[in-house]
């Protein structure tokens, strides 16, 4: 019943998105490159190797809504392409582990091998669009802020272990925290009050980005040492 699910998700998950993420770390500025370079690693294996897009969807989804109608289109266009090329690899997550054990393990009926060559039009794809229209309409993806606070967190290089306090009070201290959680790579937060976030100050206490999904859930990005961070707020509140 999944032997046609999952090929149709290889070339967006295992490549495209690697293609947004390479265009992402282009698009920075380049002393802060080294700064965003864990955060984008981390989203691309998680989509690559788990299946899990969400970590790099989140960077581009509210700030530069075209792109995801854009990388929504090409998802649908590589369930279409496999379908034509009669690619039948089965499960349904479309990522390395199902490519491997039920594509090239399989032999060679799966047509595993024309994903390859799918994936790197793919990666393509996404890095060019993304990288223009990035630059073009002057995107805020990370890196790309310049603003004084900013500045003075990339230079420190400090994202975790130091700065937690002055994020907790940036974030409105504890009494505006309803919930703390993380994913991957971004705090999730319920806050009572998104409105008095001061953004500026929590991102120079670290952050790479905050993004205010309504009046009271808040996801702020940090990269692969947000567990780190989560537990240090915890202790604090």
């Amino acid at each position: 019943a999944t032997k046609f699910l999952s090929q149709g998700k290889m070339p967006t998950f295992m490549f495209g998105l690697g293609g947004a993420a390479l265009a992402i770390y282009k698009s920075a500025y380049l002393e802060n490159r080294k700064k965003i370079k864990g955060l984008l690693i981390s989203a691309v294996v998680a989509s690559a190797v788990g299946g899990i897009t969400e970590p790099i969807e989140f960077i581009f989804l509210f700030i530069a809504p075209v792109l995801y109608v854009f990388h929504a289109i090409m998802t649908g266009l590589g369930f279409m392409v496999m379908g034509l090329l009669k690619v039948a690899i089965g499960n349904t997550d479309g990522n390395i582990i199902d490519f491997l054990v039920f594509g090239v393990f399989q032999g060679f009926w799966t047509k595993w091998f024309y994903v390859i060559p799918v994936g790197i039009i793919w990666f393509l794809i996404y890095y060019f669009v993304f990288k223009w229209y990035i630059v073009k309409y002057d995107i805020p993806t990370p890196g790309r802020d310049n603003s004084a606070q900013a500045q003075e967190a990339v230079d420190s290089g400090d994202i975790a272990g130091y700065t937690a306090k002055v994020m907790l009070e940036a974030l409105g201290g504890k009494e505006n925290i309803v919930s703390l959680d993380n994913c991957i790579t971004r705090l999730r937060l319920v806050v009572k009050d998104a409105s008095i976030i001061d953004v500026e100050a929590v991102k120079a206490a670290g952050a790479v980005n905050v993004v205010k999904l309504n009046d009271t859930n808040v996801q702020v990005i940090i990269g692969p040492k947000v567990q780190v961070l989560k537990k240090q707020l915890q202790k604090l509140m």
